[in-house]
């Protein structure tokens, strides 16, 4: 087999001969990669559970005795609302049931939950 490098000049290389320098280089430094690429792997494994040992986030185990027994949902939450009638408004509605809460950011929910601030007669006005 003969390569041509340069006109005039020509490299005869046997057909059964060894890697180039270059490759078995390439495949050593792919060999390396792998090498460190695993035990920096294993080094933050082996970081995280210790600190996950070391740093307690406040979990504890479970008990069988904290478990809802099968065929138990947990209480829905509860759905508020006032019927719109004559002469109502989200103010009025915000007076009415906001409690010890701010009036405008009682205001403010309704609008949010209600998709605007006007309101017809008969309206399921949903309250925060």
């Amino acid at each position: 087999m003969t390569a041509t490098l340069y006109p005039g000049r020509s490299i005869r290389r046997s057909a059964g001969s060894a890697l180039p320098n270059y490759a078995l280089r390439r495949g050593l430094a792919l060999v390396a990669l792998v090498v460190v690429v695993s035990v920096l792997a294993l080094a933050m494994l082996t970081l995280v559970n210790v600190v996950g040992v070391v740093v307690d986030f406040g979990g504890r185990p479970a008990a069988a005795s904290e478990v809802e027994p099968s065929g138990t949902h947990p209480a829905a939450p509860v759905v508020r609302i006032h019927v719109a009638e004559p002469g109502d408004t989200l103010w009025s509605i915000a007076d009415a049931y906001r409690g010890d809460v701010g009036r405008d950011g009682f205001i403010e929910a309704l609008i949010d939950l209600n998709g605007g601030t006007g309101i017809q007669i008969g309206q399921a006005v949903h309250l925060p």
